[in-house]
This record gives C-alpha cells, structure tokens and sequence, in this order.
C-alpha cells in the first residue's frame, strides 16, 4: 500500500514517524489521482460536455464522501479549501467581518497551532478585537474552570484544537462547546489531528465549524474541509472573489452563489478522487 516504505535511509529500511505533519499516501490514492487526471480531467461545474460533467459528478460524489465520514447534515454544509490552514482563516475572515467589532473577543487555548492563531492576530490588528487564552496545568490539560471565567457579554467566538499537535492532548471539546453554547457562543473545532484517529461526528459535537486537511489523513496534498452550520454559512460573505463562487456578474453588481459554492472561488487541486 505504501511503496515509499521500500526504501532504504541511511543504509536501513524506511520508518516513517512523521504523521502527524503528513501522512504517506497509499497506493489506491495516488492511482486515484492518475487515472482522474488520465480519463475524466475537466473544468467542474463549468462546462456543459460530457467530461466537465462528468469531472462535477466525481467532485460533487466526493463532498458526499466527506459529509458521511463527519455526519454532516448536508453536503452544503461542506466547504473545499486547500487545507486546514486556508479553512481557518476563511473562518476568521469572513465571520470576522461580518460578526466581530472593535473590543469583541476570541477565545483559544494556549495549546493552538500557529494556524489558528495568526489569523486571530490579523483580525485584532484591522479590526481591534481581543484574544484570550485559556491555560493549561502541568499534564497538557486545558483548565475548564478557568475557560468559562473567559467569557463575556463581548465574546463571539471560540476556537480550540481537538488534539495537541505537540502534546497529543485530547480536549474534551464537546464538553467545551456545550458550555460556549450556553453563553450563544458558536465554536470552531480544529480536528487536522484528530480525524485521523478517532471518529469526528460533528452532530454529536455540536461543532458549528470544523476543519481538516486530507494530506494528514493519507488524502492528497492540497485539500481542505470547512465544515459549517448550515445557518451560520447562510449568513457570512464569501472569502475570496473568483469564477465558481458567482451566480451572475455585471460591471455594477454580482450576485453569489448557493451553499458551498460561495466560498470556493476555484477548485482546490485533487478533488473527485
């Protein structure tokens, strides 16, 4: 399944470690990539020959395939992106934008990636708001009681990691989102660690946002999910501005278009595999 494990480092066979950056990907995956590039390559959602609709078919087959695999609600509720990354600060974006002022707040947890920090950062530099953090003890544990201290009438947000990406802690992140809910905070769950190990069921989270990149999941380099609410997507400006996030265009307006596809303004790389 893996031919890249035949190789020989340093005069001894390949141990690969390192999955918690990237996964390898097995064989079936990359001849998944190959035989779409070989056979059914087209524009999606474009073009009215028999290959684009074909290639819109796969693509649409695999939103499908991701809805099942976190029990989304609705394939509408699944947005591509390019990887976690990506998914994150299209969150921090387009909710800031529309949802955050000056002197609201975030909160996150002293155990973040960098991925879901920076962009809070961005966002307090143009838009003023406010970052808190919640601790942790000297196990790796986030201390619950001092989270629900954290918030306030200004809190819009939270944003936690499911699994440490250096520590490996499990957060109890359904217990936490039941407890932002209960101030009419929504939440994000960053589960790029997570997903790979243990089954991610958004239903039973609650989750109103989460996000993953396939690359750490033995999927294709280049993919990205974010999962949103259905209600909460509904009301949040698209992200980026390009060719497949558009009902109409004219020089004096545009109008966008329905869930998921306002917020893909082109077709991440490797999707319909």
């Amino acid at each position: 399944d893996f031919p890249i494990l035949s190789r020989t480092v340093y005069g001894k066979p390949l141990v690969y470690f390192d999955n918690g950056a990237t996964t390898q990907k097995p064989r079936l995956v990359v001849d998944a990539l190959v035989d779409e590039y070989y056979s059914v390559n087209a524009n999606v959602h474009r073009g009215v020959h028999y290959l684009s609709q074909q290639a819109t078919e796969l693509h649409e087959a695999s939103r499908e395939t991701v809805r099942k695999f976190i029990n989304a609600g609705s394939t509408n509720e699944v947005v591509f992106t390019r990887g976690t990354t990506e998914s994150i600060n299209l969150l921090v974006s387009s909710f800031g934008d529309e949802f955050m002022q000056e002197g609201d707040e975030v909160i996150l947890s002293v155990m973040e990636h960098h991925s879901n920090i920076v962009p809070w950062q961005l966002l307090a530099a143009r838009k003023g708001i406010a970052i808190k953090v919640i601790p942790m003890n000297d196990k790796g544990e986030l201390l619950l009681d001092e989270y629900e201290k954290l918030f306030t009438e200004r809190t819009k947000i939270v944003s936690v990691v499911q699994v440490s990406n250096v520590l490996g802690t499990v957060n109890p992140v359904k217990e936490m989102i039941a407890t932002a809910h209960a101030h009419g905070v929504p939440f994000l769950v960053d589960a790029a660690q997570s997903i790979p190990h243990m089954k991610v069921d958004v239903q039973d989270l609650d989750a109103d946002f989460l996000v993953f990149s396939a690359h750490k999941v033995y999927g294709p380099t280049g993919v990205g999910v974010l999962y949103g609410k259905e209600e909460w997507l509904d009301r949040m400006p698209p992200y980026q501005g390009g060719g497949e996030m558009i009902q109409h265009v004219s020089f004096e307006k545009t109008t966008f278009n329905e869930l998921p596809f306002k917020f893909e303004a082109g077709t991440p790389d490797y999707i319909g595999t």
